[in-house]
């Protein structure tokens, strides 16, 4: 692909998520029966490289997954939705990455995920898709890889003119060498309140908006120019650094069945409408409306809205 092709690129995982809906999560050592089982294709890299192929963009998934059957579907589906997986690597000896999902009657969830392949990603070989990266127009990039994946790929990306968007999820400490490559950072409110208690070892205190803004500017005191904090059933708060500018983007009222992915299509969704030329409010509008629908339906990537439902939602609401 080329530099004037504007693609979004996704360096992450891609998981089988095995899902349990039950009316509530049982309590420690408790059995909870009369739940359905249903098997969806998930990881937190898929997810938004599959949500931006379908918002429209010309999307490309890096990745790592087993030879085994569940390897086979995620490289048959992500295939199958029009995204480039030219540069994903199978391991023989590793099995693909799985998540054991437990879904409650309100669409809450609690995920524990088995990476396997995902984190038998090496240096050597993300660095043998430099070119890859260097010229694409957004690179995402979450938390279920190495870091030692991070890092080498903010760095080869900081060779070119790449949007750099960070979704440090699921959070561990991040070096701060990896947040200063990083120029767009979208946790979640818990995320955004744990980051900052390990960058400054403190605790945050008094209101919600107060508290999101104090902390994004801990975040773009390192050279990051915005700071996304999505709020959930709430919307989200933009933190633009260069106007010490804040944006609060409400959500559409929703009855919600399964949260699972939602945060993954409001990224995907962001990065491909960046990748069009939107501007980032505008991007971050699309984002919400498509994520206030993702959660409407069951399963990570089969909940992703296509362009077409996002544009028909938008004219409902009249956002624009």
């Amino acid at each position: 692909m080329s530099k004037k092709s504007a693609y979004v690129l996704t360096i992450g995982s891609s998981n089988m998520d095995l899902n349990i809906y039950s009316k509530r999560f049982p309590d420690l050592g408790e059995t909870i029966t009369g739940g359905t089982f249903e098997q969806y294709l998930g990881g937190k890299g898929a997810n938004q490289s599959v949500a931006a192929v379908r918002s429209g963009a010309q999307s490309v998934f890096i990745g790592k997954v087993g030879m085994d059957s569940f390897g086979d579907q995620m490289i048959s589906c992500l295939t199958q939705e029009g995204i480039n997986i030219d540069h994903v690597i199978r391991d023989s000896k590793e099995k693909s990455g799985v998540a054991f999902i437990l879904i409650d009657r309100n669409g809450n969830n609690k995920i524990t995920v088995a990476p396997g392949a995902n984190f038998k990603f090496s240096a050597e070989e993300i660095k043998s898709k430099a070119e890859i990266i260097k010229n694409s127009h957004c690179l995402l990039i979450q938390m279920e890889i190495p870091m030692e994946i991070i890092k080498e790929s903010f760095e080869i990306a900081s060779e070119g003119k790449v949007i750099k968007i960070l979704n440090p999820a699921p959070l561990k400490p991040i070096p701060l060498e990896v947040l200063e490559k990083v120029d767009i950072i979208i946790p979640n409110e818990g995320e955004l309140y744990r980051l900052y208690s390990f960058l400054t070892n403190k605790e945050l205190t008094g209101k919600s908006i107060n508290k999101v803004v104090e902390a994004s500017k801990v975040l773009t005191n390192m050279g990051i120019k915005c700071v996304i904090t999505t709020l959930g059933n709430r919307g989200c708060i933009v933190y633009l650094s260069p106007e010490d500018k804040v944006i609060e983007i409400p959500a559409p009222k929703v009855n919600a069945v399964d949260t699972v992915g939602a945060g993954d299509c409001f990224i995907g969704v962001f990065a491909s409408f960046l990748s069009k030329g939107e501007k980032i409010i505008n991007a971050v509008k699309f984002a919400t409306i498509a994520a206030s629908i993702a959660v409407t339906r069951k399963g990570a990537q089969n909940s992703m809205p296509y362009l077409n439902e996002i544009e028909e939602k938008i004219k409902e609401l009249n956002v624009f």
